[in-house]
């Protein structure tokens, strides 16, 4: 099974997919991004941070798969490591906005959408409190998502972690 962590920005996405990631018979698939990291992010853990030039290198020989531009910077999952995880007996777990949701779903039948919605106001907090600029969180707001009907599950974000991981884990079966 393929388990797509889907949502706004600071809806726990990541956070949400390494919670997943610590059961034996799972692996998340960690995308690669133009952004600058965050503090506490770890580069192989969250993202595999690069440059734009070489994000756009890798994309011209078609090394990714669902490569989208979103807020002004570059995301994609390599082809390979895709490939490699939906061979193996691991369900694979893949943190995605809408058009990797849409692309990811359209080429593997056993993709299953999971979205963490968030309303406006918590999200602003979240995303002031982990340093984003007014104008990233500006851009973020005024690049909202609609995920109405792509999203097999939606569970509501501004629970706690621990809720919002039983969810999932409920989802999931484990």
């Amino acid at each position: 099974m393929i388990y797509l962590i889907a949502g706004q920005s600071a809806t726990g996405k990541t956070t949400q997919a390494n919670i997943l990631n610590q059961d034996e018979n799972f692996h998340k698939i960690v995308s690669y991004t133009t952004r600058d990291k965050r503090k506490n992010e770890k580069d192989g853990i969250d993202y595999h941070f690069i440059s734009e030039e070489t994000f756009k290198d890798l994309e011209k020989n078609n090394f990714f798969v669902a490569p989208v531009k979103y807020s002004g910077n570059y995301y994609g999952i390599a082809k390979k490591d895709l490939e490699k995880f939906h061979k193996s007996s691991k369900n694979i777990i893949l943190v995605l906005e809408l058009s990797g949701v849409k692309e990811i779903k359209s080429k593997f039948e056993d993709a299953t959408s999971i979205y963490l919605d968030l309303n406006d106001d918590e999200m602003v907090a979240r995303m002031k409190a982990r340093g984003d600029s007014p104008e990233k969180i500006k851009d973020r707001l005024e690049n909202k998502q609609d995920f109405t009907g792509f999203a097999d599950h939606t569970i509501d974000g501004s629970k706690s972690i621990e809720e919002i991981s039983k969810e999932i884990r409920d989802i999931v079966g484990i």
